[in-house]
């Protein structure tokens, strides 16, 4: 029997998390909309039968339905902060001050945005330290 990937998955201890890279996914669409605010433009996955359906109904038959989720003032604050360079403590530390926050506020906040990011596939994080998050 194979293992899955998440079988082998690897906890980073908060020192190591905070130490990590993130990366935008150069595949994910976005814009900056007049206000400054992110606007990201993604595929929605459909399953086997929701894609024939659609295809069927749909009058563009090869374009995947795609959803647009725009982020805030606070969220498009952190994604123009996502450069491939900063680290997650970085970005935190820009975070509490720019918002007048405490540092336990915005690595909460942060933690939580990146998280999401991440669960979308918008970004991936990657460990300066690991030869392979380099490029």
């Amino acid at each position: 029997m194979k293992s899955s990937p998440s079988d082998h998955k690897e906890f980073l201890s908060r020192t190591e998390s905070l130490a990590c890279i993130p990366r935008k996914n150069d595949e994910i669409n976005w814009q900056v909309l007049a206000n400054g605010n992110i606007l990201f433009t993604y595929a929605i996955p459909l399953s086997r039968f929701f894609t024939a359906l659609h295809q069927k109904f749909s009058k563009n038959k090869t374009e995947a339905p795609t959803k647009k989720l725009q982020l805030d003032q606070m969220g498009s604050f952190v994604w123009h902060l996502i450069d491939g360079k900063n680290t997650v403590k970085e970005i935190i530390k820009r975070f509490a001050k720019d918002h007048k926050v405490t540092s336990q506020e915005a690595e909460t906040a942060v933690a939580a945005f990146l998280k999401t990011l991440g669960q979308r596939g918008f970004i991936g994080l990657y460990d300066p330290r690991d030869s392979q998050g380099k490029s």
